[in-house]
């Protein structure tokens, strides 16, 4: 008997501006547990690694220790 495997959708936090308007998305992989900053057209603009504690650029450049995802989305 076969089993279909059941994929639960990576852990998405919506990040918006004042006014309410989208900035962007930051998403957990499930593979790997970094998280993914996408602005509103869904360019990756960071990424944050909980076992390294870093956070990086969209060119994969450290530019913070700890989680400055959010801040990414809106510079």
């Amino acid at each position: 008997m076969e089993t279909l495997a059941h994929h639960q959708p990576a852990p998405m936090q919506i990040i918006r501006d004042r006014r309410g308007l989208i900035l962007g998305r930051i998403e957990q992989q499930a593979s790997n547990g970094k998280l993914v900053a996408r602005n509103a057209r869904g360019l990756v603009v960071g990424t944050f690694d909980p076992r390294e504690g870093t956070t990086r650029d969209s060119r994969g450049l450290i530019v913070a220790r700890g989680d400055i995802l959010a801040a990414l989305l809106i510079r």
